[in-house]
Order: structure tokens, then C-alpha cells, then sequence
């Protein structure tokens, strides 16, 4: 009975390991690039390098008329500026769009996040105030999906005027 329980776990165990897909930057770099042509307007992809040294992973697309505050799209957990691809050309079509990788995931840089929830939500809102200072966007239309919609939201209480 025992070796009957024992058999049984190595069994999901080692059905579950083969679909583990090790990945890379590269290969992440590539699959985005694959993923942006799907854009019809003109977009910027680059780095910005925040004063502490941390680098934000941001995707801009600017219409020709861009007088209106500025929409940026914070993503969920475990996702990127990929996430947004199908409602990028739409909603860039009157106002100026960001999108950028949250610290931690997709090509942006992997800093040490404190342990504890209060100081690691923090870490998070404290960098995409950093990240609009250093892109010189006045003010902003924060839209988040999932663990973005959190992030969004507590930025919005911890800066209402941004």
C-alpha cells in the first residue's frame, strides 16, 4: 500500500517536470519582438534606467496628435508589455501609450524585493513613481490588469495628483 502511494507521486511528479519550459532573456527578447510586429503604429521599445540603477523595460506608442494625458497599462502577475498587444493600436489612437515590464518580471531588471508584502507592494509603487519622473510625464491614466490593477490602485492613493 505504501509503494502504491509512493509510485502514485512519483507519477504526477514526474508527468508534471516535461512541460517545465526553461526560458532565457534571449529567447524572451525574440518572442517580444515577434509579438511587437503585430503593431500597427510606430512604437519605441527601450530601457529606462532609474537613478538606482534598476532598468524598466517601456514600450511607447504616440500618435500624431498627443496633447492628451498619457494611458499606461501596468500588467499582472507573471506577465509583460506582450499582455496588452491586441488593445495597443486602439487605444493609442488619440492619447500616448506606455507599457512597461513591473520590476521583477519580463525583461526588467530582477532587484532584491523585501519579504514582507507591505514593503515589496512599496518597492513596487516607489518605482513606477521613479519610472514617470524620469520619463517627464506630468500626470498619467494608470489602467493595471490584475496584480497591476493592485499596483495601480495603490499608487493612485499613495500619489492622487499623479
Amino acid at each position: 500500500m505504501a509503494d502504491d502511494l509512493e509510485q502514485q507521486s512519483q507519477g504526477w511528479l514526474s508527468s508534471w517536470l516535461p512541460t517545465w519550459r526553461p526560458t532565457s532573456m534571449s529567447q524572451l527578447k525574440n518572442v517580444e519582438a515577434r509579438i511587437l510586429q503585430c503593431l500597427q503604429n510606430k512604437f519605441l521599445a527601450r530601457y529606462v534606467s532609474l537613478p538606482n540603477q534598476n532598468k524598466i523595460w517601456t514600450v511607447t506608442v504616440s500618435p500624431e496628435q498627443n496633447d492628451r494625458t498619457p494611458l499606461v497599462m501596468v500588467h499582472g502577475f507573471g506577465g509583460g508589455v506582450g499582455l496588452w498587444i491586441l488593445n495597443m493600436d486602439s487605444l493609442s489612437a488619440r492619447r500616448t501609450l506606455h507599457t512597461f515590464d513591473l520590476l521583477g518580471f519580463g525583461r526588467s531588471s530582477r532587484p532584491a524585493f523585501p519579504r514582507d508584502p507591505e514593503g515589496a507592494e512599496d518597492e513596487f509603487v516607489t518605482s513606477i513613481e521613479t519610472w514617470r519622473e524620469t520619463m517627464g510625464i506630468p500626470s498619467m491614466i494608470l489602467l493595471g490588469h490584475s496584480l497591476g490593477g493592485f499596483l495601480a490602485t495603490s499608487y493612485s492613493i499613495k500619489y492622487p495628483d499623479r
